[in-house]
C-alpha cells in the first residue's frame, strides 16, 4: 500500500527541496526558467541533481562561485 494517500502506484514524493511555483520566474517565450541559488540550495552549500539517471552536484564555493560535476 502506498505510504502517501495522495500518489498512485509508481509515484514518489515530491522533493521538499524544490522551489514552489511563486519563487520560479520563467519566460516562456525564451523557454528558460530562473530558479534563484537561495531557492535550490536552501542554506545548503551542495545540492545533488539526478539527470537522466545520472548523479550530478551543484555546490557553492567559499568565494560564491558555482561548480557542477558528475
Amino acid at each position: 500500500m502506498n505510504s502517501h494517500p495522495h500518489l498512485t502506484h509508481g509515484q514518489t514524493k515530491p522533493s521538499p527541496a524544490l522551489p514552489s511555483r511563486a519563487e520560479v520566474t520563467d519566460a516562456p517565450a525564451l523557454g528558460v526558467v530562473r530558479l534563484s541559488s537561495q531557492a535550490i540550495f536552501t542554506g545548503a552549500r551542495e545540492v545533488e541533481i539526478e539527470h537522466y539517471g545520472a548523479l550530478y552536484r551543484l555546490r557553492q564555493t567559499s568565494q560564491g562561485k558555482l561548480i557542477l560535476t558528475k
